[in-house]
């Protein structure tokens, strides 16, 4: 071997363990500081204010009433309300209704999961469609049964 390539293999050894030596520094700095030991050493916070959360969901705004009656504005805040405020300058009320319409015949989620098919076992999605008078047909793969309750759940009422 020459010695050229003698100093680069050397050199790449060492900025290798150089690098590993930093990495284990810099772990073992930001372990401790969020160590138990670390923090019972700072003083006791019991008497201060618990802190506000991160995120505090803004208000859902929604009009009294018949979709169908509501003003062009009150449609433009129903949907900016939930974050749907993308281009609506340039939307008729025809538009704007059939939006506020998708948006109001969207399920909602329970918090019981209850709600998500992709929870749900074949027999329940198979049972979902019975119930809803729609064709299972013969053998129709998890997914097809998951997109099936899906197009139901999803349209318009």
């Amino acid at each position: 071997m020459d010695p050229s390539t003698q100093k680069t293999i050397i050199y790449g050894v060492s900025a290798v363990v150089l690098g590993y030596a930093a990495y284990q520094v810099y772990v073992s700095m930001t372990a401790s500081s969020s160590s138990p030991a670390a923090a019972s050493s700072q003083p006791s916070r019991a008497s201060a204010a618990p802190k506000k959360p991160a995120y505090t969901p803004k208000p859902k705004y929604t009009p009294k009433g018949d979709a169908t009656t509501w003003s062009e504005d009150d449609m433009v805040k129903f949907l900016e309300s939930r974050d749907l405020g993308v281009g609506l300058e340039h939307s008729s009320k025809q538009e704007l209704l059939a939006m506020v319409e998708s948006k109001l015949h969207e399920p909602t989620n329970t918090g019981s999961g209850f709600n998500d098919p992709q929870e749900w076992s074949s027999e329940d999605l198979k049972e979902y469609l019975r119930s809803n008078n729609l064709a299972v047909g013969s053998n129709p793969s998890r997914m097809e049964l998951v997109a099936m309750v899906e197009a139901k759940m999803h349209a318009p009422q």
